[in-house]
């Protein structure tokens, strides 16, 4: 097994920044009027948003197994997808939203999982992106001649 955590982008740091920065521009005004419910309930509620960003922001690796390589991005996607069903592969830059914390992506085309048709996608972005690319066409040959 070897994980690859995801590279974070300045375009991540600089979405948490506003959040951060939000959640103060949100709070204080409370603050300032005694509103200690409307305080309380923001703090809640701007803390699950924050801790779901962190969760995310630590949470999000690839991990080469066996058989299958594993996309975790926090709560929100984890996908297990065999060597087999991978299609293709390429470096992107696409900013779509994904798995990858940088813009810096590998954009992986494979066979649908979970009994859905065609193609899934997903962008990822390892921090050691050429030695990832390396051990994943590494695999996918492997796969590929059994």
């Amino acid at each position: 097994m070897k994980r690859y955590r995801s590279k974070i982008g300045i375009i991540w740091i600089i979405a948490i920044g506003i959040i951060v920065y939000g959640n103060y521009v949100l709070i204080i005004p409370l603050v300032k009027d005694f509103s200690w419910l409307g305080f309380w309930l923001n703090v809640i509620i701007l803390g699950i948003v924050d801790g779901l960003m962190i969760a995310c922001t630590i949470g999000t690796y690839y991990e080469f197994h066996e058989d299958y390589l594993e996309v975790k991005c926090g709560y929100f996607f984890h996908e297990d997808i065999p060597y087999l069903d991978i299609r293709s592969f390429k470096e992107t830059h696409n900013p779509l939203s994904s798995c990858g914390l940088s813009l810096d992506r590998i954009d992986i085309i494979y066979k649908a999982q979970k009994g859905r048709n065609g193609n899934s996608e997903v962008l990822i972005s390892p921090v050691k992106k050429q030695e990832f690319i390396q051990e994943l066409e590494r695999r996918s040959r492997i796969f590929m001649t059994k």
